[in-house]
């Protein structure tokens, strides 16, 4: 009797914390969705309310990456929370190398953090584009071979053009770190919003459910992208008139 009423305890907290989990996941998870959108809005209209928007951001990103573990946990087999899984490590990837950005863009040092964010985006690169190989080989769902190979291929390519910015970061004007950290931080906001998507909106295809925030926000790293690199120009054209 005392090992089936230890065992009864046993799963009931199990089940209290993982419903307390959940909660929190959604929590954080709407949070990223208010405050994401709102930050791009402050961006240069208001930078103490970026900056406030941005902070609500990333912490409510952390708790969403370290919340999504329990889901995976919980059925680690099926390819659906592999994928979440993976996009939350590439979500973690971004967020950090996004703070790091400004610190470097305020004269701070690459260090082992910035390697190890490098690294471990590489890490998720080729653990999606092998997955993306081994459905396919499968003759598994057409849209997760996809998906894995999408965000596979474009961790690896972040990876290549992130890189020589750590070799030779002295060849780097301060807005490039800006550069970083917009896209950084964009693109663990499409990563989480393709997460939301594919959860909360089955109403839509499947192709927008997957790629629909891709398609949306895309343009817009595109968009700052172009406007910073603008700035750079402006800036520089500045400094050899003033010199």
């Amino acid at each position: 009797m005392v090992p089936l009423c230890q065992s009864l305890k046993k799963t009931v907290a199990v089940e209290i914390l993982s419903h307390t989990s959940l909660f929190v996941h959604i929590l954080a998870g709407a949070l990223t969705l208010l405050a994401g959108p709102l930050a791009i809005y402050f961006n240069t209209r208001h930078l103490q309310r970026h900056r406030l928007a941005g902070k609500v951001f990333f912490y409510a990103m952390l708790v969403v990456c370290i919340s999504a573990v329990g889901g995976y946990l919980k059925q680690p087999e099926q390819v659906f929370y592999q994928f979440l899984m993976g996009i939350s490590a590439l979500v973690l990837a971004n967020i950090l190398r996004g703070v790091r950005a400004i610190r470097l863009m305020k004269g701070g040092r690459i260090g082992v953090f910035d390697w190890a964010g490098v690294g471990l985006l590489a890490l998720i690169g080729l653990w999606m584009s092998g997955m993306a190989l081994s459905l396919s080989r499968e003759g598994a769902a057409l849209a997760f071979t996809l998906l894995f190979g999408v965000f596979g291929g474009a961790s690896l390519l972040d990876v290549a053009g992130h890189l020589p910015k750590l070799l030779r970061p002295e060849r780097l004007h301060r807005l490039d770190w800006l550069r970083v950290h917009v896209a950084s931080m964009l693109g663990a906001f499409i990563a989480s919003t393709t997460a939301f998507t594919v959860n909360a909106a089955p109403f839509l295809p499947w192709y927008l459910q997957w790629f629909g925030p891709t398609f949306l926000l895309v343009p817009l790293q595109v968009y700052f992208g172009r406007k910073l690199q603008a700035q750079k120009k402006q800036a520089l054209h500045g400094a050899v008139l003033a010199g």
